[in-house]
């Protein structure tokens, strides 16, 4: 092709045809012109196109951690219906006047059923670092940014407060067991209690505990409740921008 612009010009030349010498060489630009842009086009779709991988890679990322992050609020929803219905039962044996028997003594520790809040934010913060707008779809971008720099921070410190005093609670109800001792029939019970009150379902203490156990179980529960529909619509809205590949 270069060899039948050259000869082109050549002729040109050589018949002294300065006109129509102009004209070709400003169509030779012009040419050149649009064969750059060609190139740029191309390269800036190649680019275009490894960006919206990159993005749909990390979109994946925060998808299965979002997912894995629901089943986990699930699993803690399950244990505080539990902690729930131990507590309301030892609460009913309070009302009946009912004493303690040693048939019921695993179920008091049941009362020790911890709970927990985290939320995995590691494919996101993994996104800001390189930049966040990667992620080209602007209502999705601002909704996770919402949740994990300004809810989620928010709901950690609702949960931390919620259950400042459970340590406090689980320690007063050991005291409460009485006397502890080493079990030596090598059993799984190797930590047991003796001279437990027979009346410790009537004890103040002991009802005080049931009462911040249930307070701080039905504020989990809403933290936990909001979290988990905002982690439900989080997953839908990416599924969508994925499959709008």
């Amino acid at each position: 092709m270069l060899k039948i612009f050259r000869r082109i010009r050549q002729k040109l030349i050589s018949k002294n045809s300065f006109r129509k010498y102009l004209v070709y060489a400003i169509g030779e630009i012009v040419l050149v012109v649009i064969g750059i842009l060609i190139a740029l086009q191309i390269n800036n779709l190649n680019e275009d196109k490894k960006d919206r991988n990159f993005e749909i890679k990390m979109l994946s990322e925060i998808e299965r951690t979002l997912e894995t992050d629901k089943d986990y609020i699930q699993k803690m929803l399950k244990r505080l219906e539990k902690l729930d219905s131990t507590s309301n039962y030892f609460m009913e044996l309070s009302k009946r006047n009912v004493l303690y028997h040693d048939s019921i003594f695993f179920k008091i520790f049941s009362l020790n059923r911890g709970i927990s809040y985290y939320i995995n934010s590691g494919p996101y913060q993994a996104v800001k670092s390189v930049g966040i707008d990667k992620i080209s779809n602007d209502s999705l971008r601002n909704k996770l940014i919402n949740f994990y720099d300004f809810d989620l921070p928010r709901y950690e410190d609702n949960f931390k407060h919620t259950n400042r005093n459970y340590r406090e609670d689980i320690e007063t109800l050991l005291k409460l067991l009485g006397d502890r001792y080493i079990n030596n029939n090598n059993d799984i019970n190797f930590i047991a209690y003796k001279n437990i009150p027979l009346n410790i379902f009537q004890q103040q203490e002991f009802l005080e505990i049931l009462s911040n156990i249930n307070w701080r179980s039905g504020s989990s529960k809403q933290i936990y409740k909001t979290t988990f529909e905002e982690l439900e619509n989080l997953i839908q809205e990416v599924k969508q921008e994925i499959k709008h590949d």
